[in-house]
């Protein structure tokens, strides 16, 4: 339905034209009643404001409560074994607790996030809260070895929902020129997840056991889902039905290259359950591209990977993940042979998380001055530094803490700097999805990182003082190399530069300006849609009839030649 279009040459009376002229001088001497604008708009931005500090809450408190999930993992797995639940079981079979969770992380985020997109954000979000919660739950309480592993898968399902949501909701709802700040402020708090539980973790473990290290993901996960109702309501974009068999095919693609590439150094890496696991994974991804291809809601977003810049935001969480996952992996082993126990390992680790909170948000000011290919280029040069210095000390010193700080800050860097050039370069209808591919990236660069370095561990290419360590952080520093060169080359080139404020202002008011005429026409429409109905009621079915014989004046009817 359409307006109208309004006639240029209408006649207005006389009488019509003083009436104007004179509400026109008399309004002309008044001040713009600009006060009581101001009082219309001020509950308006009051609750915008609220609207977009519970966002952020929400979305980082998620963060955290993964973030304080994995690293409990990591200081649970050594007490595990000594836990009367896992009598007669190997150190091979302990560390499913922590296999089994990331390979169902890293199996269900893209296809989360691709659901979020399609059938509403919030309800993803929800689910995913709700899932976490009940698996932290029954990891808490669980009498039983397999109800311990399934508790953690069910931690692992909802996490996966939990990340692409709440950072696709948290940047669907903020102006363009935020969503740099909350990617920054989304990756210091998975610094923030994990210093609570190095830093309290050892308390935690004295008054509870390796069971209290899970009671704050469980008490936070509860807290956030009650704030759920409360947040902005996505419908989503969906209106077919979803890939299913696709959906099924990605998650067991990723969901058996994981187990493979984690378990491949504990089976051997040309083993029958290595090889089998290698190979469904590359038979189920080939299904899910197929199925993709074809399907109208595939459950890989095709679209997305055509996108200039997500693919190179995609390559560069890849290497972020292995670098990140290898140095958080290796580093309590490291620290365990020299002689600390594990509250002093928390403790050694705790530089290395409170530099990536301080660096994550600097990266949003860093990419202002230079670009996002300047600020992934500075990550790599400081990490790179850091290795260096790692590789120059044989045992740990004090010399150790500032390689451990430069550490952290080049992962803050980094991670800001790839997320955010994955993500902007997604449509907003597509944050969530964009979300999950980014995370499943870096995720498998992860397995991949933690797989080759504990080949290097044990066939070390270095000789000396722990060489298979000395050889780990080289490959690290090879990798860093890598990175820093492709971005350094991106920013001489150009791509990645941040708009300039005046673009980026000018982009805001064209968005908001569409949304207003957007709401004025639907207005309008609903009007005519009621004054059709009026005339209606007076037996006038077809209003163009009348139109003819318009007259602003009753019982004058228009002269011929202005019709």
């Amino acid at each position: 339905m359409t307006l109208a279009p309004i006639r240029e040459h209408a006649t207005i009376p006389p009488e019509a034209k003083k009436a104007v002229q004179k509400a026109a001088k008399k309004q002309a001497g008044k001040p713009a009643p600009q006060k009581k604008i101001t009082k219309r708009l001020g509950p308006h931005r009051h609750r915008s404001r609220r609207r977009f500090v519970l966002l952020r809450l929400v979305a980082s408190g998620s963060v955290v409560a993964i973030m304080a999930d994995s690293t409990a993992t990591t200081l649970a797995v050594p007490l595990l074994s000594a836990d009367p639940m896992t009598t007669g079981l190997p150190l091979a079979e302990i560390t499913w607790v922590s296999t089994g969770n990331f390979a169902a992380v890293a199996a269900l985020l893209a296809t989360a996030g691709r659901f979020a997109d399609l059938f509403g954000r919030r309800s993803v979000l929800a689910l995913g809260l709700l899932l976490y919660g009940l698996g932290a739950t029954a990891v808490i309480m669980a009498p039983t070895w397999p109800v311990l592993l399934a508790g953690r898968l069910a931690e692992g399902l909802g996490a996966a929902m939990m990340f692409p949501a709440s950072l696709g909701l948290l940047l669907g709802e903020l102006p363009p020129s935020r969503r740099a700040g909350a990617v920054a402020l989304w990756g210091a708090s998975s610094g923030i997840g994990a210093l609570a539980l190095q830093g309290g973790g050892g308390w935690l473990m004295e008054a509870y056991g390796w069971r209290g290290l899970y009671l704050p993901g469980a008490i936070l996960a509860a807290a956030l889902l009650c704030l759920t109702p409360a947040l902005p309501r996505s419908l989503g974009t969906g209106r077919r039905v979803p890939d299913i068999v696709g959906a099924f095919a990605l998650v067991g693609a990723i969901a058996t290259a994981v187990i493979a590439i984690s378990r491949g150094d504990v089976w051997g890496w040309t083993s029958v359950q290595t090889l089998t696991c290698a190979g469904a994974a590359v038979v189920l991804l080939c299904a899910a591209l197929a199925t993709s291809w074809r399907h109208p809601a595939g459950a890989v977003d095709m679209s997305l990977w055509r996108r200039p810049g997500f693919l190179w935001g995609g390559a560069a969480s890849f290497l972020y993940g292995a670098m990140s996952f290898i140095v958080l992996a290796t580093g309590p082993l490291y620290l365990r042979e020299s002689g600390f126990d594990p509250a002093q390992i928390g403790w050694w680790l705790t530089p290395i998380s409170i530099a990536m909170i301080v660096a994550s948000p600097m990266a949003t000011l860093v990419s202002r001055r230079l670009s996002l290919n300047g600020v992934i280029y500075l990550g790599a040069l400081i990490l790179g530094g850091g290795c260096a210095l790692l590789l120059a000390q044989p045992t740990p010193t004090v010399w150790s803490l500032l390689g451990a700080v430069l550490l952290g800050t080049g992962f803050g860097l980094l991670s800001t700097g790839t997320f955010t050039a994955g993500t902007i370069a997604a449509d907003p209808t597509q944050y969530a999805s964009a979300v999950g591919a980014i995370n499943t990236a870096r995720m498998l660069g992860g397995a991949i990182g933690v797989a080759a370095a504990s080949v290097l561990i044990e066939h070390p290419f270095l000789s000396g003082p722990a060489p298979g360590f000395a050889s780990v952080f080289t490959a690290c520093l090879g990798a860093t190399a890598v990175i820093g060169t492709a971005a350094l080359i991106r920013a001489a080139r150009g791509a990645g530069r941040a708009p300039a404020p005046g673009v980026r202002a000018l982009e805001e008011e064209v968005a908001m300006l569409r949304h207003l005429l957007a709401e004025l026409r639907a207005s309008f429409v609903q009007v005519r849609a009621e004054a059709e109905e009026e005339l209606a009621r007076f037996g006038i079915h077809d209003p163009s009839g009348i139109r003819a014989g318009w007259s602003p004046v009753p019982g004058q009817r228009q002269p011929a030649d202005q019709r």
